[in-house]
């Protein structure tokens, strides 16, 4: 088969892209089946524990379905066991049937770790304890000894349970805020799931499908590298540009040509002919504006040169640098609106609890419009009933850069009827 090549202006990339997330001027999911849906489809959501309005992947989800609830994805986790957590771009949250898919990911956990002497020692004591107590936290065990682990040193035991959980031997009950409570994962997941062979035993076969994956994670990727590529570190870029043109060869993907990026794209074949065949145009000339607050780690946003060709627009996440030296805040979310990026939110709460907006920065050169401030003004109606709070407060930072802020936040918008 031909190596296929599709040009796109630069306005249908941004909605091919924008409508492939569910960020497009409707929402399309609803409820556990909606993320359920949106995971599978992108392969994984990113988990990270910093939690100043709900963590990474609440955030990803709230952007995307009306009324989400945390809630929600802690059944799924949790009670229906349809999703797990585990190593995949970094730790992540991907469906449970992708178990097996993984099993290289673990071997490797355990040849890395297993190895290490004080670990060895305390795996049969976590696994009699796990047997005699039931599920339990990494500090409900204790040895004395510490060791040099990750960020800082650590107990043992944490060391330990840690390491099982990277093998797959221990799966994650429950969190309790963002401990994890570990469990044997034979009394958690299903045995036939456990035993499952790996789909991919090739090693080739094994590439292309996290190809593939991290295509549909992202929509529209390059083979150079960038943070949408972490967690393959055994995939070089020679590697991975052979491995694209094949695919490409197979009619898999699809080559997109588009004004303004610097390096060839591609999206997956059946994503990109779904879209095109979905009416977008007459869907985004008839609907107002959406807007939405992305979360930092937002399956949209693992490509930044990505987001800065195609959108005109810079993201870092500044939440590692020093203050002095931030050029916008800790933990701030990107604001889209139709298809541009107009602002940056910094969520998180006042000195006395409260929720808050503690900071905004307009991008240049946007001029608010009625319509504009009214989607705005949908979106932090939304975001308040995602948080559980009635109102939130505007520092004096917000309230200088935008003097409606305030007003906006708090509004209650009345929306269209369908």
């Amino acid at each position: 088969m031909a190596h296929r090549k599709l040009k796109l202006s630069r306005t249908e990339a941004r909605r091919f892209l924008l409508d492939y997330h569910g960020l497009g001027p409707e929402r399309r999911y609803a409820g556990k089946a909606g993320i359920m849906d949106y995971i599978r489809q992108a392969g994984c959501i990113q988990f990270d524990p910093l939690d100043p309005a709900g963590r990474n992947a609440e955030l990803v989800l709230q952007a995307r379905l009306e009324r989400f609830e945390p809630s929600q994805l802690d059944e799924l986790l949790y009670a229906d066991r349809l999703l797990v957590d585990g190593m995949d771009k970094v730790m992540s949250i991907y469906p449970t049937a992708d178990w097996p898919a993984f099993r290289r990911t673990r071997e490797r956990a355990r040849s890395r770790y297993g190895s290490i002497p004080e670990v060895a020692a305390f795996v049969p004591v976590v696994r009699e304890a796990l047997e005699a107590r039931g599920p339990l936290l990494s500090r409900e065990l204790e040895s004395g000894v510490k060791l040099d682990w990750a960020w800082s040193p650590a107990r043992q035991a944490k060391a330990t349970m840690e390491s099982m959980y990277l093998w797959g031997e221990l799966v994650i009950d429950r969190k309790q805020r963002n401990q994890r409570v570990y469990q044997l994962a034979e009394k958690l997941l299903p045995e036939e799931l456990l035993d499952a062979p790996d789909p991919h035993p090739a090693d080739e076969d094994y590439a292309r499908w996290r190809v593939l994956r991290r295509v549909g994670g992202v929509g529209l990727l390059s083979p150079r590298m960038s943070d949408a590529w972490v967690g393959t570190s055994f995939l070089k870029a020679a590697e991975r540009t052979r491995i694209f043109r094949e695919l490409a060869e197979q009619g898999r993907l699809v080559e997109v040509e588009t004004e303004g990026l610097s390096a060839p794209h591609y999206a997956r074949t059946d994503d990109l002919e779904r879209w095109l065949d979905s009416g977008s145009a007459e869907r985004w000339s008839s609907q107002p504006a959406r807007t939405s607050f992305l979360a930092p780690l937002d399956n949209v946003l693992w490509d930044r040169r990505l987001i800065r060709e195609l959108f005109d627009f810079a993201y870092i996440w500044e939440v590692y640098k020093p203050a002095a030296i931030r050029q916008f805040g800790y933990y701030t979310l990107p604001v889209l609106q139709g298809e541009a990026f107009v602002a940056r939110m910094e969520p998180g709460r006042m000195p006395g609890g409260e929720r808050a907006v503690l900071g905004w920065w307009p991008e240049p050169g946007r001029r608010p419009t009625r319509d504009s401030q009214r989607s705005l003004a949908l979106a932090f109606s939304d975001f308040r009933a995602y948080l559980g709070c009635d109102r939130l407060a505007v520092s004096e930072q917000a309230a200088s850069a935008e003097p409606r802020l305030e007003r906006l936040a708090n509004s209650r918008p009345r929306r269209a009827r369908a």
